[in-house]
């Protein structure tokens, strides 16, 4: 009885003994063949970095020979792009585009501050037409639109008689006046006592003219539309210049339209004066003549 329970117990350990080794098989074939996956993946994995590197150093060449062009890939050659990527390339784009932002707000920024800058002039010469050169100065200027000059405080608080004779001694003798009415005939308006007709730097035209007669403080100055910019800039160096200037004496008539009075002005070295008088004899017997108006 117990040699019988003996070798049942031999016989079922040889058997599970024999059962281990098909397992033992098996699992060694299983390594076998991981192994073998393993190398033929490493092999492929090899294989395409050749085939990769190969492309990229054909495609380098084509790139040579077509002197840096290449035809677009299509759309459908590209591989899809990945989640990563694809957010990757979204926040590049935002941040490009707040940096396209600011650029551009800094170049808007330095635009507006350059065009608020004034104007300079490298030089400023003046010359002033005289009174038988009114014909060419209004057949160059006589279509310009005129605007006035920004008041300045320099002019506009001296007695325009005062003016009269600093611009008598800057520039001699206006334009026009009651004498150079007389002598040219050229017929401006009787309400205004003096112009002056200056031209700066050859191309810029500039009127200088009384606002009141001798009742007045300040001159206007008025210049063409296309060079309102430099109104400011030549303004400032016109009162320099009159704040430079000798006042020299001049007679001039002047026609009060609200007083309906004729007044002879004038400065003779001295002292200013102004009084009534009658209507000159070429003023009685002057017609008006448009063409000869220069500010419309």
């Amino acid at each position: 009885m117990g040699k019988g329970k003996v070798k049942s117990e031999k016989g079922k350990g040889w058997i599970q003994g024999r059962g281990l080794i098909p397992l033992l098989l098996v699992f060694q074939l299983l390594l076998f063949t991981f192994h073998f996956a393993s190398e033929a993946r490493a092999q492929e994995d090899v294989v395409q970095l050749l085939v990769r590197q190969r492309s990229e150093v054909r495609a380098a060449e084509l790139l040579r020979q077509m002197g840096g062009r290449v035809a677009a890939r299509p759309p459908a050659d590209l591989a899809p792009a990945s989640i990563y990527l694809l957010w990757h390339d979204r926040v590049l784009a935002r941040r490009q585009a707040v940096a396209d932002s600011l650029a551009e707000a800094a170049r808007r920024a330095r635009e507006d501050s350059l065009a608020h800058l004034p104007p300079t002039l490298p030089e400023i010469r003046w010359s002033k037409v005289e009174p038988d050169e009114q014909g060419p100065f209004i057949g160059e200027y006589g279509e310009v639109f005129w605007v006035a000059a920004p008041r300045l405080a320099a002019l506009d608080t001296v007695a325009t008689p005062r003016l009269r004779a600093l611009l008598n001694g800057a520039f001699g003798a206006p334009t026009r006046n009651a004498a150079a009415a007389e002598q040219e005939g050229y017929a401006g308006s009787e309400f205004v006592q003096f112009e002056y007709w200056l031209v700066v730097n050859d191309t810029i035209p500039l009127l200088v003219l009384d606002r009141d007669g001798p009742f007045g403080r300040g001159v206007i100055v008025a210049g063409s539309e296309a060079h309102r910019r430099y109104l400011p800039l030549l303004t400032a160096d016109l009162a320099r210049r009159l704040g430079d200037a000798r006042p020299t004496p001049y007679v001039d008539y002047y026609h009060a339209y609200d007083r309906r009075q004729w007044f002879q002005t004038g400065f003779d070295g001295a002292a200013y004066y102004t009084h009534e008088t009658r209507t000159p004899r070429w003023a009685s017997a002057r017609r008006r003549n448009e063409r000869w108006r220069i500010f419309r």
